[in-house]
C-alpha cells in the first residue's frame, strides 16, 4: 500500500507542475521572443530536411546515368560514346559520387583512344577526390597515369606515378607494381634499380607465365 502523504507535503506545490507555471509564466513575459525562436527552429528543420532530400535525389539521379552507362558496353563503339555520357553526368552533377567515378571510367576512356593528355587530366580529377581512397582504385588510377606517361615517353614521370600507386592501398597488386616500377628504372637504363624492384616483383608474384617472364628479366640485366 502506498503511504500517505502528510499535510505539510500536500501543501507543497507539485515539481512539475511549478515548472510548467515558470514555463507558462516566461512564454507569457516573452511571447514574441518565444514564437520567434519557435519559428527559427521550424524553419531550420524544414530547411535542413528540404537540402536531406534534395541531396538525396541529386544522389540517386548521378547514380542512375552512370549505371545506364556502366550497362551500357557491348562493344568498343559503346564504350566510346559513353564520353559523352560520362561528361554530361560532371557536368550535370559535379559533386556526387558517381560523377567522380565517371573521371576514372574516362581516364580508361581516353587511355584506350591514345589521348594520354586527356586521361592524364581525368586520372588527376579522379586521384584527388576522396572516393579514391578506397578499395585499392587508387592504384589503379595512379598506375593508369603512370602507364600514360610512359606511353608519352616520359619514363621519369611514369616512374614517379608507378611509385605513388605503391605507396597507396595496393593489397593484391603488390607485384604488378614492383614490376611497372622495374620496367620504369630498366627504360631509363638503370639496370641496378630495375633488378631490385624485378626480384621484389618476384617475390609477390604466383602466376606461372608472370614468373618465367619475371625470371628472365632478371637474368638478362643480372
Amino acid at each position: 500500500m502506498a503511504a500517505k502523504l502528510s499535510k505539510k507535503e500536500l501543501k507543497q506545490p507539485d515539481a512539475f507542475q511549478s515548472s510548467i507555471e515558470v514555463i507558462q509564466d516566461y512564454i507569457s513575459e516573452n511571447e514574441k521572443r518565444f514564437y520567434a525562436i519557435v519559428a527559427a527552429i521550424v524553419i531550420a528543420t524544414l530547411i535542413v530536411f528540404g537540402f536531406y532530400m534534395y541531396w538525396e535525389h541529386y544522389q540517386a539521379s548521378a547514380r542512375e546515368m552512370y549505371n545506364k552507362a556502366q550497362q551500357n558496353i557491348q562493344t568498343p563503339d559503346d564504350a566510346m560514346r559513353n564520353i559523352g555520357v560520362y561528361q554530361q553526368l560532371i557536368d550535370k552533377y559535379p559533386h556526387s559520387w558517381s560523377a567522380r567515378m565517371a573521371h576514372y571510367h574516362l581516364g580508361n576512356l581516353y587511355y584506350s583512344l591514345g589521348e594520354y593528355d586527356k586521361a592524364i587530366a581525368d586520372y588527376n580529377k579522379f586521384v584527388s577526390s576522396r572516393i579514391s581512397y578506397h578499395a585499392g582504385i587508387k592504384f589503379l588510377a595512379l598506375t593508369s597515369m603512370g602507364y600514360c606517361y610512359e606511353a608519352k615517353k616520359d619514363f621519369k614521370s611514369a616512374l614517379e606515378y608507378y611509385e605513388k600507386a605503391q605507396k597507396s592501398d595496393n593489397t593484391g597488386f603488390e607485384s604488378i607494381g614492383f614490376r611497372n616500377i622495374g620496367r620504369a628504372y630498366e627504360l631509363q637504363n638503370d639496370k641496378k634499380n630495375a633488378l631490385e624492384y624485378y626480384k621484389k616483383a618476384l617475390e609477390k608474384t604466383t602466376d606461372p607465365a608472370m614468373v618465367s617472364f619475371i625470371k628472365y628479366k632478371i637474368s638478362s640485366l643480372s
